[in-house]
């Protein structure tokens, strides 16, 4: 099985498929790289599509340590390091997005040449006294003291909140599962989004970034995305209409077809 070594003991699952221009996708929190089997099959004919799995989630290592947004990222480029890529995109979904932003702020190359935010927690989850968007840091906290007292409740509730369409119950039945495979380590890199703030990085970035957000996002607010894209040179908004957090299952033939039109732009 794919494994990378991102540090001393700690291994990351990967999947590698198809062949062409690469793509790396980085899931949600606490969930892992199934979330993108559409995308694999889709999008594998024609780019090489690899998916990981972050620390605590799916197949990787659940260490005790490491759950930062900012340290998630430093996994991610020892991931794309590893596996020789050049000229990659980077797609991350909710925390993902984060992480994809926080690594496009920090390391600079020719590994990845455009970046992709799908519901992206950016540039910050919680509002401040002068950041009036995202939610009060009070949710955060309750939210790690609801996932002390009763996680499966919890991961329940933001499983299902994660659609806007009836996709169904096996569905939301799926997203729920995979959600209860994490580590309960992966608390911490909740309660790092609500420090997390890139607001004065966004303007250095210097490659293309798109935002993919769903209108009726409960989970992380598309005003969010709006803000992102007047603050990070010519960025794209793309808002998918009928989706709530995940346009990639929801609207999958479009969700394909604007990172497929955004990647060759």
């Amino acid at each position: 099985m794919p494994y990378v070594e991102v540090e001393k003991d700690v291994q990351y699952y990967y999947e590698d498929r198809g062949q062409g221009a690469p793509i790396v996708f980085v899931h949600g929190w606490g969930m892992n790289r199934m979330v993108w089997e559409r995308q694999v099959v889709d999008l594998s004919e024609q780019f090489r599509v690899i998916t990981i799995d972050c620390r605590g989630c799916g197949k990787s290592d659940k260490p005790a340590h490491g759950y930062e947004i900012s340290k998630l990222a430093d996994d991610v480029h020892q991931v794309i390091q590893k596996l020789s890529l050049k000229d990659a995109t980077l797609v991350g979904w909710s925390a993902g997005g984060s992480i994809v932003m926080d690594y496009v702020t920090r390391y600079r190359g020719g590994e990845v040449i455009k970046a992709v935010s799908v519901g992206g927690a950016v540039p910050r989850y919680t509002n401040t006294v002068d950041f009036e968007l995202g939610f009060p840091q009070e949710a955060v906290k309750e939210t790690l003291t609801a996932m002390r007292l009763n996680r499966p409740s919890l991961l329940r509730a933001i499983a299902d909140g994660c659609f806007h369409q009836d996709v169904g119950q096996p569905m939301k039945d799926w997203f729920f599962n995979i959600f209860m495979e994490q580590s309960w380590f992966t608390e911490k890199t909740m309660e790092d989004l609500g420090k997390i703030d890139l607001r004065n990085k966004l303007g250095d970035i210097s490659i293309p970034v798109a935002l993919f957000h769903g209108l009726h996002d409960g989970v992380v607010p598309l005003s969010l995305s709006e803000y992102s894209a007047k603050e990070i040179p010519e960025a794209k908004l793309v808002v998918f209409e009928n989706s709530s957090h995940a346009p990639f299952i929801e609207e999958i033939d479009r969700f394909n077809e604007e990172l497929v039109s955004f990647i060759h732009s």
